[in-house]
């Protein structure tokens, strides 16, 4: 299934120009969603919930269209385990003027790579914006005079694929013949890890064949905070205090404002603690089952 999830101007412009790569919040499969005019775009990705930053009679509406992530991180908005606010339905759709389309809910993960952002104009159409390439290479921005590479930026070592070439751990994402990996690494690897280029999103990338890895697996580090539920994202430092950001995994809008959580979108909380709040802490290395290293 190919997912398409609506962006405000200000997820494009963290994403896209900011050169970040990860995405959650409620998503629809992209081909329910084809020929949609741009008001029943907007009601059929469940957009009009209290203090959306989504205008209803914008000229234009942008989607990000992305190969299913692990269904792990899928789950059907439906209650009693999910429960949110207007327009969310519980039953896991969302109704409009028309028609309706089955509704899925994404935790935060790293976005697939090859994931393409397309502007929706009232005439139907869809003009291409940017592509993301992959870990190494992050985005692509579409251009009168050609392609451009916003700024740099890294990715998060908590986060999405993760292989090991010649007892190295470096994030990864899988070629497009999935017959190999691109490595990405965020400082120039060893003299005897040759054949590394730097990137224009400032790491150091090669591709290496799925047999020559060590191990490949997606990492999913998660915790409990205040007892609820939480994947760690991203660390970082504040002096000697090491902080975790948390997304919030419950699914549950009560508890996410009863702890003051932020609300990036529908469904979407996160908060930054420091790692001596946090309890349970645990990193588990999920492998496809389709894919054998040296098959």
């Amino acid at each position: 299934m190919i997912f398409q999830k609506a962006l405000s101007p200000a997820h494009v412009a963290q994403l896209v120009e900011g050169n970040k790569d990860t995405v959650s919040g409620f998503v629809l499969n992209a081909a329910d969603a084809v020929g949609l005019p741009l008001g029943r775009l907007f009601q059929a990705h469940g957009v009009g919930f209290a203090g959306s930053p989504w205008d209803p009679n914008a000229e234009h509406f942008d989607v990000l269209r992305f190969n299913e992530p692990l269904g792990i991180y899928c789950h059907a908005p439906v209650v009693p385990e999910f429960i949110d606010r207007p327009p969310v339905t519980g039953n896991g759709f969302a109704l409009f003027d028309g028609g309706y389309v089955p509704h899925y809910f994404l935790d935060e993960v790293r976005i697939p790579a090859g994931a393409e952002l397309f502007r929706i104009t009232p005439d139907g159409k869809g003009r291409f914006l940017a592509v993301y390439r992959d870990v190494a290479n992050g985005w692509a921005l579409a251009t009168e005079t050609g392609i451009k590479t916003p700024v740099q930026s890294h990715p998060s070592h908590l986060m999405g694929w993760v292989a090991v070439w010649r007892g190295i751990r470096y994030s990864a994402d899988l070629a497009k013949d999935q017959k190999a990996v691109i490595l990405a690494a965020t400082s120039e690897p060893p003299a005897d890890q040759e054949g590394f280029t730097r990137t224009d999103r400032g790491c150091w990338s090669r591709e290496v064949p799925l047999a020559e890895l060590d191990e490949f697996y997606e990492l999913n580090a998660t915790c409990r905070w205040n007892g609820q539920p939480f994947r760690i994202t991203a660390t970082a430092y504040d002096g000697d205090t090491q902080l975790f950001r948390l997304f919030y995994t419950g699914h549950n809008a009560d508890t996410a404002e009863s702890l003051r959580l932020n609300k990036a979108d529908a469904g979407v909380y996160w908060t930054v603690v420091p790692k001596s709040e946090v309890t349970d802490i645990k990193l588990v290395q999920n492998i496809l089952k389709d894919l054998r290293v040296g098959s």
